[in-house]
């Protein structure tokens, strides 16, 4: 068993449930884990026997290119959905990370973070 981690992953989109987010728009950051067996990858160094996150990058970056959300946690749903679709078979789970900052409510705080997991079904 094993992880493979794509770690602050950075994208500028105008998603919010505010009309300034959507306006303005804010920088959101994305941490992907992915947990499978990466055993047979390491012995024949063949990205078959894997999952690539080059591909796993694009695809998140297409979806958030091409789709607008109010919530956080309908982004990494749509996101954890993509992943399911293309690579659910070679994978026991699944976890997204979101940041979010310039959130527009008051307080002093660096961020708001959501972090959604899924079994994969095989």
């Amino acid at each position: 068993m094993g992880k493979i981690r794509i770690n602050n992953l950075k994208f500028y989109t105008k998603n919010g449930v505010l009309k300034e987010e959507r306006v303005l728009g804010q920088q959101l950051e994305i941490d992907v884990e992915l947990t499978m067996d990466i055993n047979k990858a390491g012995k024949t160094d063949n990205v078959q026997d894997t999952v690539s996150y080059a591909e796993v990058n694009d695809r998140i970056h297409e979806r958030l290119e091409n789709s607008s959300f109010d919530l956080m946690e309908a982004v990494a749903s749509a996101i954890l959905d993509d992943i399911e679709n293309d690579h659910g078979e070679k994978l026991d789970k699944a976890l997204i990370r979101i940041r979010k900052y310039s959130v527009p409510m008051p307080g002093i705080f660096d961020n708001i973070e959501i972090e959604m997991e899924r079994e994969m079904t095989k």
